[in-house]
């Protein structure tokens, strides 16, 4: 499997789990003592409290079972919650100071990356709050959250109004006579690009998907919807149109 058919994970792109044990030691070391609404919470706890928060982290993140293999998985985590009574104000620090901690440790400061990373601290906090309330009753035997790109998707699956473009390299077209198959002449036509940001709803580079959803994506390159930073000139349609008129061979 290549890179372009795997999708780094939120743990990997981050930079693993040093830069998430920079993070925590950061929030936990230096944040924490000096914030006069979080450091009451936090006055009596372990050592440890970074690294299995770092831990944590790097498991939701797709990093393996760091917390679990080490300190129980998720009953273990609700229960470090159970009758705190925590409250908005003190979720809300939370996030906010982890966020600046973030950026402080050099995490990846990417839209793609904070999207999801803030994403999961606002729906992990929130729960925490519910779990900590003197009427809760969290389910039982839940397992590991894993947290993913999300919508956005990861970085590269956008076109940044800031990046500079390239004149568009188009792959030889084939001649009138020549008949089109899909891996010589169909495929090249779409970018990596094109791909990453078609992949939520079908693979550009495979035959069965292409196959399958031609008559849309001729429609989409047609109208000029597809691919979003500008349409194909005409001959490229042309091309594709004649493919499927042939049957789409391989």
């Amino acid at each position: 499997m290549s890179e372009l058919d795997r999708e780094p994970t939120l743990f990997e792109w981050c930079g693993g789990l040093a830069a998430l044990l920079r993070m925590t030691r950061l929030f936990y070391d230096i944040h924490v003592p000096a914030d006069p609404i979080l450091a009451p919470l936090f006055a009596s706890m372990s050592a440890d409290h970074p690294e299995r928060v770092a831990k944590w982290l790097a498991e939701v993140f797709g990093g393996g079972d760091y917390y679990s293999r080490e300190f129980g998985g998720y009953p273990q985590m609700v229960a470090q919650h159970l009758g705190k009574c925590l409250t908005e104000e003190l979720r809300a620090r939370w996030v906010a100071l982890m966020s600046l901690s973030a950026s402080e440790a050099g995490l990846p400061n990417d839209a793609e990356f904070r999207s999801a990373f803030v994403s999961y601290l606002e729906w992990g906090s929130h729960i925490a709050v519910e779990n900590s309330q003197p009427n809760s009753r969290p389910p039982q035997h839940m397992p590991m959250p894993r947290w993913d790109w999300g919508t956005a998707g990861p970085p590269g699956s956008r076109i940044s109004a800031l990046a500079p473009r390239k004149d568009d390299q188009s792959p030889a077209l084939p001649a009138p006579d020549v008949p089109v198959g899909f891996d010589e002449h169909i495929k090249p036509l779409f970018r990596p690009l094109d791909r990453q940001s078609m992949k939520s709803a079908f693979d550009l580079w495979s035959y069965t998907d292409v196959t399958t959803h031609a008559a849309a994506i001729l429609h989409q390159l047609s109208a000029g919807s597809m691919p979003c930073d500008g349409a194909w000139p005409a001959e490229r349609v042309a091309v594709l149109r004649r493919w499927i008129d042939s049957g789409m061979p391989e």
